[in-house]
């Protein structure tokens, strides 16, 4: 089975499969009904003439370059009991976890909801046995911590997985739930404190990104969480005076305290320090990017 197309801009992922290969069209229904978060869509083609599996998968982000972001304790929980919950969803109808991709490569998340969509390969063919405990622990061996509440709830889960002798998905989701509702009571008595949550502060304490435009040195707030650049009067900020940028040339998305950069399908492409964007695919950025739009220079700069 190997990988014959990888289109991040659609995020539309086709695998090769051998002809004597059997779909199963019992597991391929089942994955196809929309589950927990899960909207991923998976159908048998063929693409110049290869047999294929062809997902459609609507997110936003690939669950690896979303990780290199910090996380805080709430996120971090969510992220996890979402996809241990959709093997649960896969154990319970008695469809091998094997056959999930567990990787986080082939993970992809929206950033709006922090729903993480798997890939399930629907085909009987011979899977090596998956490890959920270790994909855990590797899982968290990506993470960087936003605080110390992420990183003493690591420690507990940590310490829990390396007290079992038998791991088992099931009672190790009731723990994680469990920790879920743990920051959810705290959360609350903080508030009946007088007191705000992570998220309450990180709303009231936003930093305010800016783009600088080289050849004006303008200096332009980033002040939507949806925030359009091109020529069009329908931009949130204008760029009429540029024959190289396209009417809505790209966009720039405020998501969980960072901001995503996006190119709208412009005629002569976005690149950011040097290196050409796909569209519709979301890129972090970073203080102190160049972005070009076009030929227009920006920097992008946060205070």
């Amino acid at each position: 089975m190997d990988q014959v197309q990888e289109s991040y801009d659609e995020f539309n992922l086709n695998f090769r499969i051998e002809d004597t290969v059997i779909v199963n069209q019992t597991e391929m229904e089942g994955f196809n009904a929309f589950f927990l978060g899960n909207q991923s869509t998976c159908q048998q083609s063929v693409v110049e003439g290869v047999r294929v599996l062809s997902y459609k998968i609507p997110a936003t982000l690939p669950l690896g370059q979303f990780l290199k972001k910090q996380l805080y304790k709430g996120e971090f929980l969510s992220i996890l009991s979402n996809i241990l919950n959709q093997l649960l969803y896969f154990e319970d109808r008695n469809m091998p976890i094997k056959k999930v991709l567990l990787n986080t490569k082939y993970m992809y998340i929206e950033l709006s909801n922090l729903h993480v969509q798997l890939i399930y390969m629907p085909i009987e063919k011979e899977f090596a046995d998956c490890n959920v405990c270790e994909f855990v622990q590797n899982f968290i061996s990506k993470i960087r911590f936003a605080d110390m509440q992420c990183v003493n709830c690591v420690d507990q889960i940590l310490h829990y997985l390396d007290s079992r002798l038998m791991f088992s998905l099931r009672e190790f989701y009731t723990f994680i739930i469990e920790l879920q509702k743990e920051d959810i009571l705290k959360d609350d008595i903080d508030l009946g404190e007088g007191e705000t949550t992570v998220l309450q502060q990180m709303s009231y304490n936003n930093i305010t990104p800016y783009l600088v435009r080289s050849r004006t040195n303008a200096l332009i707030p980033i002040e939507k969480t949806e925030f359009l650049v091109g020529k069009s009067s329908e931009c949130d900020y204008q760029i009429p005076d540029n024959r190289k940028v396209s009417r809505k040339h790209c966009s720039f998305r405020i998501s969980n305290g960072e901001c995503y950069i996006r190119d709208e399908n412009s005629t002569n492409h976005t690149y950011v320090n040097g290196k050409m964007i796909q569209p519709g695919f979301d890129v972090m950025l970073k203080n102190d990017d160049y972005i070009r739009m076009g030929d227009e220079e920006f920097k992008y700069w946060v205070r």
